[in-house]
C-alpha cells in the first residue's frame, strides 16, 4: 500500500513537471510566432533584423547568418525580434534605408501588425487541425450534456456527460435557450427529464436549485447543440473553414471581455476572472487532465487569439500603442518626437509589468489561499 501511494505521488509529480514543460513550450511557440510575424514583415519591407532570439536575454549563444544574429537565451519563455532603427540612439538609423525609422507609415504599419496577423493565422491553423482530427462541429436539434458539475443536482440525479436531453416536464427542448428557460421557470422545484442515453429513453427527476453557485447553472450542467461530424482526409477544407469560424467566435468573445475589463477599470472597479501566466498554467493542466490533449491544443488556439487582440490594444509598449504613433505620422505627415515615444513606451512597459504582477498575485491567492 505504501509503495502504491509512493508511486501515485511520483506519477503526480511527473505529470506536473510535464504540464510545466508543455505550458512553457506552448507559450514560447505562441510568442515566437508573433515575433516571426514582425520578422517576415520587416524582411518584406527591407528592414534589417539585427537579432532574432529564442527565449529572453541574457544570451547563451548566438550566430550571425543572413545579416541577423540568431540567438538562444536563458529565460525560456517567448522570444524577440530586434529591428535596426527602433532605438532612436542607433547611429545612422535615420539616414539608412534598411532602418525601421526610415520607412514610410504604411510599411511601419505592416511591420507592427505582422505579429498580430501571425497569431491569428496560428489560431486558425490550430483550430483547423483540431477539427480535422476530431470532426467538424455540426448544429443539431437536440441538447447534449457536455459537462456535469461535481455535487450538482444533475450529478445527484445521475446525469452524465454525453446524455441528450429530450424534454423537461413533458415539454420538448431542441435548443439550449429552451432548456435554460425551462430550468429557470422551475427553479426550486423538482423536474422530470427525459434523457436519451445511448439510444434509450430514460426518465430522471432533478431537484433544481433556488440559486446557482458562482460559475455554475441552476442544474449544474454544461450543454451544447452541436456534435462532431467526422470528415475524410480530403475534406480538410471543412476543418479550415471551421477554424476560421472558431477564430472569429473567440475573437468576439475575447474582444467583448477586454472591452468590459477596460470599462470596469475606467470606473474604478477591479476586473474579475482575469488570469496571468500562473492562471494560464493552471487552466492548461486542468484541461489536459479533464478533457484531454486535443482540448489543451484547442485552448492554446484561444490563447493565440487572445494575444492578438491584447497586442492590438492602443496601449503604450503594445503593438497597438506603436500603431498610434504610426497613425500620427500618417495623418500629420511628420514623425512623432522619438524621445517622447520612447518615454511613453517605457512608462507603458512599467505599467504592464505592474499589472502582470498584480494579476499574478491574484492568481496565487486564488489558487493557494482558499
Amino acid at each position: 500500500m505504501i509503495i502504491w501511494e509512493n508511486c501515485r505521488g511520483l506519477i503526480y509529480q511527473v505529470q506536473k513537471i510535464m504540464d510545466i514543460l508543455i505550458f512553457v513550450l506552448a507559450l514560447s511557440i505562441l510568442v515566437l510566432v508573433h515575433e516571426l510575424g514582425h520578422f517576415l514583415a520587416a524582411k518584406i519591407t527591407g528592414v534589417r533584423v539585427e537579432e532574432f532570439g529564442l527565449g529572453l536575454p541574457p544570451r547563451i549563444v548566438g550566430k550571425k547568418k543572413w545579416g541577423t544574429v540568431w540567438s538562444l537565451n536563458w529565460l525560456p519563455i517567448g522570444g524577440f525580434c530586434k529591428l535596426f532603427g527602433e532605438d532612436i540612439n542607433e547611429k545612422g538609423a535615420t539616414i539608412k534605408k534598411d532602418s525601421f525609422i526610415s520607412k514610410n507609415p504604411w510599411q511601419k504599419m505592416l511591420i507592427v501588425l505582422g505579429g498580430v496577423v501571425m497569431n491569428l493565422v496560428l489560431a486558425v491553423i490550430i483550430f483547423a487541425v483540431v477539427y480535422t482530427i476530431l470532426g467538424v462541429p455540426k448544429e443539431t436539434d437536440r441538447v447534449k450534456i457536455i459537462g456535469v458539475a461535481k455535487d450538482s443536482p444533475a450529478e445527484v440525479a445521475g446525469l452524465k456527460e454525453g446524455d441528450w436531453i429530450k424534454s423537461i416536464n413533458g415539454v420538448e427542448v431542441k435548443k439550449g435557450a429552451e432548456l435554460t428557460a425551462q430550468v429557470e421557470k422551475n427553479k426550486g422545484n423538482e423536474i422530470e427529464l427525459i434523457i436519451d442515453k445511448e439510444g434509450q429513453g430514460i426518465a430522471l427527476s432533478v431537484q433544481i436549485r433556488e440559486k446557482a453557485p458562482e460559475g455554475e447553472g441552476l442544474m449544474g450542467v454544461v450543454i451544447s447543440n452541436t456534435e462532431m461530424e467526422k470528415i475524410k482526409w480530403y475534406q480538410f477544407y471543412k476543418g479550415i473553414g471551421a477554424g476560421f469560424k472558431e477564430a472569429y467566435f473567440w475573437g468576439k468573445i475575447i474582444g467583448g471581455g477586454v472591452y468590459k475589463m477596460i470599462a470596469e477599470l475606467m470606473v474604478g472597479q477591479v476586473p474579475k476572472d482575469v488570469s496571468g501566466p500562473l492562471g494560464m498554467y493552471e487552466a492548461t493542466s486542468s484541461i489536459r487532465m479533464n478533457q484531454g490533449f486535443m482540448a489543451m491544443v484547442h485552448f492554446f488556439g484561444v490563447v493565440s487569439v487572445n494575444l492578438a487582440i491584447v497586442n492590438v490594444l492602443p496601449f503604450p509598449a503594445l503593438d497597438g500603442g506603436r500603431i498610434i504613433f504610426v497613425l500620427y505620422e500618417l495623418l500629420f505627415k511628420k514623425k512623432a518626437n522619438k524621445k517622447f515615444e520612447a518615454l511613453v513606451n517605457n512608462l507603458g512597459m512599467m505599467v504592464l509589468l505592474g499589472l502582470i504582477l498584480l494579476v499574478t498575485i491574484g492568481d496565487v491567492r486564488r489558487i493557494f489561499i482558499k
